[in-house]
């Protein structure tokens, strides 16, 4: 007995010297934090069970991660190797607690499958998805993943409508050239711009490469037209706009399959691309933001590794560099999300979840770059931990997160929202179908969210796709309906809008139209349009921003909310420059990024010319 006792005894101590040290690790971070209220949680170690083998990129140099990258698509030992056979515990789910007795639908919203399909004999593979301006969804695969394909130059599109959701989508000529794994991102004029793809599967002696051409894809016409050569080819680079419009290319694996510290933009209007001065290593499908002042922000989140690189705002136009220290977890954020959150006025983004050799992590963090100092500030726990999820602004203005996976094995099935001003995500309904690598989601017309994709288990194509409809899509809730607005607003211009409905509108929203692949869109914003009534109750005037920092010419989505902060569905309006109001010189110049120290000014961006090299009329090179 009295050796019982003293076993019971030491137990007793060592969990209390546990729960002594665990209770001291949450207070040194928390004191460390100590602005930043918000729970934290730390990465979430994979179950041994579940351990995935094979090569990791998280933190080897830039000149080495085209070489790591290319092993660890190939290695048969890890989880993206087509040719990866998976164990019982890989294919596991993690799924969401079980839901409170009585939460309904009308809490939590709810998910759905709406088709799968096989078209022409392929099944479709949305690894790169571009909402047009018809509201319909481009689903771009090129070889999809699939050497077999590239060799016998089998490269695939197709067109979905949404409005039919059961009705499989059309295929769309393509291009004799592979733009699997390419950069994308909506031109002014709302044609979606392909750049760079694939040039060379991976094999025993070459590295996966890129390809220096450019494609235009134009949803009236429903035809890809050439947009010149890049001077630099390019494999997973991304292309966050200027304030004109107009991408700046960064990253990607190059013709000799290294990572190009060489980034260059397009032009629009004149159809040529330019090399930006100066040289910067950015990772492969950087998490990039575009800010008011018209620089732009790396957020720390990438695919596959670092590349060196650590999260900062650049101006493009001198190649100056201001860097944003206090990232936690910096090692952890392979396919993370980066979310610019409601009002993009407010300049607030938000890093979300992410993958490291050791496990997961589903913490968040924010930069305020309106703050006369940029720094991250660690952010509420997202409730559970992955990559590759997906991430998007709700027209209730809310951040939502769904899916993801643990380096593509055990799926998450889980999906979490968090008002606009709230300290803690809400669990929402679960998703049903495994969200992993080459996933994506979009924001659609209605104000539902499709996700689709995923080239896992066995090399499989996932070929479902599954809608989420928020509170404000469920039976019983009356919505606002926006009944006639102008189709093309400009800079700073006043608007009338009408709408039907139960009750009164009092708040408008601008989201530009999602072009989005490996868990990075980086051109999402959802702008604030302030409200003003007028004498007749269904009748409302909509202010659109003067900062094209803010609302980068081109496509957005605009919906209104009435008083119950219940939304419409989008219209598809275009917003144009204020030639007028540039010409006179009333947009100030915005100061440029400090080579050393001190943050970059938050002032208006100026106009294109001089900013850049060209009118305001012509675009920004």
């Amino acid at each position: 007995m009295k050796q019982r006792n003293g076993s019971r005894t030491r137990k007793t101590g060592q969990l209390t010297a546990f729960v002594a040290v665990f209770t001291l690790f949450i207070s040194l971070i928390n004191a460390a934090t100590a602005d930043s209220a918000p729970l934290i949680a730390p990465p979430l170690l994979r179950p041994a069970a579940a351990t995935t083998n094979g090569v990791t990129c998280n933190t080897v140099s830039a000149g080495e991660l085209g070489a790591c990258i290319s092993r660890m698509l190939t290695d048969p030992n890890g989880a993206y190797s087509p040719e990866h056979v998976y164990t019982a515990a890989e294919k596991q789910p993690v799924y969401a607690p079980r839901q409170a007795a009585g939460v309904t639908a009308a809490d939590v919203g709810s998910w759905s499958v709406v088709g799968d399909c096989t078209v022409d004999g392929y099944k479709i593979n949305p690894i790169h998805a571009s909402l047009t301006r018809t509201g319909k969804v481009l689903m771009t695969a090129g070889s999809g993943y699939n050497k077999s394909f590239f060799d016998q130059k089998i490269f695939k599109t197709w067109l979905w409508d949404p409005a039919t959701p059961g009705t499989c989508p059309r295929e769309i000529p393509m291009p004799n050239i592979d733009l699997f794994c390419s950069g994308h991102s909506h031109l002014p004029d709302g044609r979606v711009l392909f750049f760079g793809g694939t040039g060379h599967y991976a094999t025993s002696d070459l590295y996966y490469t890129g390809i220096r051409q450019t494609y235009a894809f134009d949803d009236v016409t429903e035809k890809f037209t050439s947009a010149g050569l890049m001077n630099v080819a390019r494999w997973y680079p991304n292309g966050p706009v200027n304030a004109v419009g107009n991408p700046i290319v960064v990253s990607g694996l190059d013709a000799a399959g290294k990572v190009t510290s060489t980034n260059e933009t397009y032009n629009s209007t004149t159809n040529t691309w330019s090399k930006l001065p100066g040289t910067r290593i950015f990772p492969l499908y950087a998490g990039m933001v575009l800010r008011k002042n018209g620089t732009l922000c790396y957020s720390g989140t990438n695919m596959g590794g670092k590349a060196g690189a650590s999260p900062g705002c650049w101006n493009w136009t001198n190649n100056a560099w201001y860097p944003i220290p206090g990232l936690l977890y910096p090692d952890c954020r392979d396919q993370a999300s980066t979310l610019l959150l409601y009002p993009a006025q407010t300049q607030k983004f938000m890093v979300i979840g992410g993958g490291c050799p050791t496990g997961l992590t589903g913490t968040t963090a924010t930069v305020d770059l309106n703050a006369a100092t940029h720094k991250f500030a660690n952010g509420p726990y997202l409730g559970f931990a992955a990559m590759h999820s997906c991430a998007t602004v709700l027209p209730d203005k809310s951040a939502f997160v769904a899916g993801g996976a643990d380096h593509n094995t055990r799926p998450v099935l889980r999906a979490a929202r968090l008002p606009v001003g709230a300290t803690a995500w809400q669990q929402v309904a679960s998703p049903t179908v495994p969200r992993m690598y080459h996933s994506s989601c979009m924001l659609l017309l209605d104000g539902s969210v499709v996700t689709m994709g995923t080239t896992a288990m066995q090399g499989s194509v996932e070929s479902r796709l599954e809608v989420y409809k928020p509170w404000y899509m469920q039976a019983g809730v009356t919505r606002p309906t926006i009944t006639s607005v102008a189709p093309t607003m400009k800079l700073g211009g006043s608007y009338s809008v009408t709408f039907a409905g139960p009750a009164s509108v009092t708040g408008a929203m601008l989201q530009r139209l999602t072009s989005v692949t490996h868990s990075s869109d980086p051109n999402q914003r959802a702008v604030d349009v302030p409200v003003t009534a007028t004498t007749n109750w269904n009748l409302k005037t909509l202010k659109i921003d003067a900062n094209r920092g803010l609302i980068p010419p081109g496509l957005y989505m605009l919906s209104l909310r009435d008083w119950r902060n219940i939304p419409s569905k989008s219209l598809v309006v275009r917003i144009v420059e204020n030639t007028t109001a540039t010409a006179a010189g009333s947009t100030p110049t915005a100061s440029a990024l400090p080579a050393t120290g001190g943050a970059p000014a938050a002032g208006p961006v100026p106009p294109a010319s001089a900013a850049c090299c060209c009118t305001c009329g012509a675009g920004c090179c």
